[in-house]
């Protein structure tokens, strides 16, 4: 059967709109080229995520093993003094510290389960105009036609990038990151961010005791044998006060080789056009500072799997629809990162902060 849309990428994004068309009755098809979810350094689920795992029945995901309810956050920020903001001072509960690879993989399940084709180890050769639709060529010599297309690819956005619409970026930030394990872990479950000269550090417990720990600086200023080993990452993280106290307090040590991932704010220069529209990270993907990660991949999902739909059905202002939400969410995003950064003011001539200080980023093609 031709399937009515087709979502290149999963994740979380692409499992959210797949699972959305599917239970509005859309046959849509997911090609992951991955075989399966990768495994991620951590996620941290905010309270205000709840209402949308509430409305998509997704909030028992959360109550499986392997996930990690986090009390709040912990900062040095702006001053050697550390604070602290936590969520019982909401009205939406307690975050969560996810397993990634657990927390995708459930997902794609549910999408399945909705009826959604889940294709994983399939990844996208060729995709042109055909009929008024796509016809798309598998790199396993399959061939796909439909109606609709949607890229979850991610930063990559290798689908849109293929038709016409190009990247653009407001930095060079990169996450060094790793995953620590301990003989006797810690308990805290606040997330923590800690400023220094260089960036700024991010720790936050996983539910298994290991420790998920990453440097974020920009790309450019990272040293070469930052690199290249632990000798000279661990020299950085001396220049820390609360970040050693917790890895070296437990007995912290690098699990595997560290890894350096993209984690700038970009976006694409188009996100909708005729018969197609990107979502999650390939759309528009932020700065970790924000805590929009996971969550907007999943806001996104849900609109886009919602627009998707009503352009089936002829309504055609489904798309400017999705383009508003995604231009003001993203606006704010951008006005909650500048505000965040010009509260540290420790380093004003380190190149990291006087790039966060000036009056607006400068947007460079990727």
């Amino acid at each position: 059967m031709r399937p009515q849309a087709v979502i290149v990428g999963g994740g979380p994004a692409g499992a959210v709109a797949a699972l959305v068309l599917a239970r509005r009755g859309i046959s849509v098809t997911v090609l992951e080229s991955r075989a399966g979810p990768d495994r991620k350094v951590g996620e941290c689920l905010p309270p205000s995520l709840s209402p949308l795992l509430r409305h998509l029945g997704l909030e028992d995901l959360l109550l499986l093993e392997g996930h990690l309810p986090s009390l709040g956050n912990r900062f040095v920020w702006g001053s050697p003094r550390p604070g602290e903001r936590p969520f019982l001072a909401g009205t939406q509960g307690d975050g969560w510290h996810v397993d990634r690879l657990l927390f995708e993989s459930r997902l794609a399940e549910r999408a399945r389960a909705a009826g959604a084709e889940w294709r994983w180890g399939c990844g996208l050769e060729r995709c042109e105009a055909a009929g008024g639709g796509w016809r798309l060529e598998l790199q396993d010599g399959d061939v796909l036609e439909t109606f609709f297309v949607a890229d979850a690819t991610g930063r990559a956005s290798r689908l849109a990038r293929r038709l016409g619409a190009r990247r653009v970026r407001y930095d060079r930030l990169v996450g060094l990151a790793a995953l620590l394990r301990s003989s006797s872990p810690a308990v805290d479950t606040y997330t923590l961010v800690e400023a220094v000269p260089e960036g700024w550090w991010y720790s936050a417990l996983l539910a298994d005791g290991r420790l998920a720990v990453a440097l974020m600086t920009d790309g450019d200023l990272l040293e070469p044998d930052l690199r290249e080993g632990e000798h000279a990452w661990r020299r950085a993280l001396g220049r820390t006060q609360e970040t050693r106290a917790r890895i070296e307090g437990h007995g912290y040590g690098l699990e595997e080789p560290l890894r350096s991932l993209p984690a700038e704010t970009s976006r694409l220069d188009t996100i909708a056009g005729d018969g197609w529209l990107a979502l999650g990270d390939a759309a528009a993907a932020y700065d970790p500072l924000s805590s929009h990660g996971i969550g907007s991949a999943m806001g996104s999902g849900f609109y886009a799997g919602h627009a998707i739909a009503g352009l089936l059905a002829g309504e055609s202002d489904a798309r400017l629809a999705y383009l508003d939400l995604m231009q003001r969410a993203y606006g704010a995003c951008l006005d909650l990162q500048r505000r965040h950064y010009a509260q540290e003011r420790r380093w004003p001539e380190v190149p990291f902060w006087r790039r966060r200080h000036e009056e607006a980023y400068c947007l460079e093609p990727l």
